[in-house]
C-alpha cells in the first residue's frame, strides 16, 4: 500500500517540533457478478466495480498525543452516477488507547476475525450477525457514535455508543468487544443493545496452522428472522493460490422459501504489488446460487 506524506514548512512552523502527516491509501475491483436471486428486470449477470480512496490525517504534539482524522471517497460505478464522500471522524491517542468520534464502528463491526469468513469480490458469506450492528459508514453518514479502543499486548478491548444520527433520544446502542491472540488460537467476543430493539452477541475462535486457519464463529441477534448462527470457516494457501470456504447454519428459516444452511467456495491468484485474481461461488439464504470473478487491487 503505497503512503503519500505531505508535510507543508507552515505547520512545521506552528507546530513546532510536532509531526503531522496526511496519509492517502486506497484499492479497488472490477469483474462480472450473477445473482440468481435478482428479481426480472434487473439483469442477473452484471459488470461491477470500485474505486475507493481512504483519507488519513493525524498530528502529534509535543506531550505525545496524537489527534487524528478519517474520511473516504468511494466510487460504484454500477450503483451512482456521483462519487460519494462519506462523513469523517476524527479521535485521538495516548499510549494504548483511541477514542474516535464521529462516523465509526461499533465494537463488533470493528473486529477482525468476525469478517474472515467472507469471500470474493463482494465480501459475503458466514457472518453471524446478519442484522443489526451499527458499522462504518463507505459511503453514508454514519451514526454519529464514539469509539473507545483500549490496545495491551495481544488485548484489544473496545467499546461504542452510536446515537443513531441524533435523530432520536429513544433510538441508540452500547456495544463491547474483546479480541486476544494466545499464539496460533485468536479468540473475539462481542456483545450489543439497542434501545427499543433487544441484544445481540457474537463469538469467534480461529486457528493458524502454517498457512491454513480454521475458524468457528457464533452469533444470536434477538430481532431479526435468522435466530442463532454457526458458520465453520478455513482457508488454505499454496504458493500464489489462497483457497477459501464456508458453511453457515440458522436455527430459523429466515426467508419462507429458503434454507437454513449456506455455504461458499472463494478462490484468490495473487498476481503481486496488491493485485490479485479473485472470485467465488456460494448459496445464499433465498436458496438462489450468487458467483463473481474479477481482479482486486490495493495502492
Amino acid at each position: 500500500m503505497k503512503k503519500i506524506l505531505i508535510a507543508s514548512t507552515a505547520l512545521v512552523l506552528a507546530a513546532g517540533t510536532a509531526s503531522a502527516d496526511v496519509t492517502l491509501a486506497g484499492g479497488g475491483y472490477f469483474g462480472i457478478k450473477h445473482d440468481a436471486s435478482v428479481a426480472a428486470p434487473t439483469n442477473k449477470t452484471q459488470l461491477i466495480d470500485r474505486l475507493q480512496i481512504d483519507i488519513t490525517g493525524s498530528k502529534t504534539t509535543d506531550s505525545g498525543l496524537t489527534f487524528h482524522g478519517h474520511f473516504r471517497i468511494r466510487s460504484n460505478a454500477y450503483h451512482a452516477t456521483t462519487t460519494p464522500v462519506n462523513a469523517g471522524q476524527v479521535g485521538i491517542t495516548a499510549g494504548g488507547l483511541d477514542v474516535s468520534v464521529g462516523n465509526v464502528s461499533d465494537a463488533i463491526d470493528a473486529l477482525s476475525l468476525y469478517w474472515n469468513s467472507e469471500i470474493g469480490l463482494c465480501g459475503c458469506g458466514g457472518e453471524t450477525l446478519q442484522n443489526g450492528i451499527v458499522g462504518y459508514s463507505s459511503t453514508g453518514t454514519g451514526n454519529n457514535g464514539v469509539l473507545a479502543t483500549y490496545t495491551m499486548g495481544s488485548l484489544v478491548v473496545r467499546a461504542g455508543y452510536q446515537s443513531e444520527g441524533n435523530t432520536s433520544a429513544s433510538t441508540h446502542e452500547s456495544s463491547l468487544s474483546v479480541a486476544y491472540k494466545a499464539g496460533a488460537l485468536s479468540f473475539e467476543l462481542g456483545g450489543l443493545h439497542q434501545n427499543g430493539s433487544g441484544s445481540a452477541e457474537t463469538a469467534v475462535v480461529e486457528y493458524a496452522l502454517g498457512n491454513s486457519n480454521i475458524g468457528l464463529a457464533y452469533g444470536h441477534n434477538g430481532w431479526d428472522a435468522y435466530g442463532n448462527i454457526v458458520t465453520l470457516y478455513g482457508n488454505t494457501k499454496f504458493g500464489a493460490t489462497t483457497v477459501q470456504a464456508f458453511v453457515s447454519h440458522s436455527s430459523k428459516l429466515a426467508i419462507a422459501t429458503g434454507t437454513k444452511t449456506t455455504y461458499g467456495v472463494g478462490a484468490s491468484y495473487d498476481l503481486g504489488s496488491g493485485a490479485a485474481v479473485v472470485g467465488s461461488v456460494r448459496q445464499q439464504y433465498a436458496k438462489k446460487m450468487y458467483a463473481d470473478l474479477g481482479v482486486k487491487f490495493s495502492f
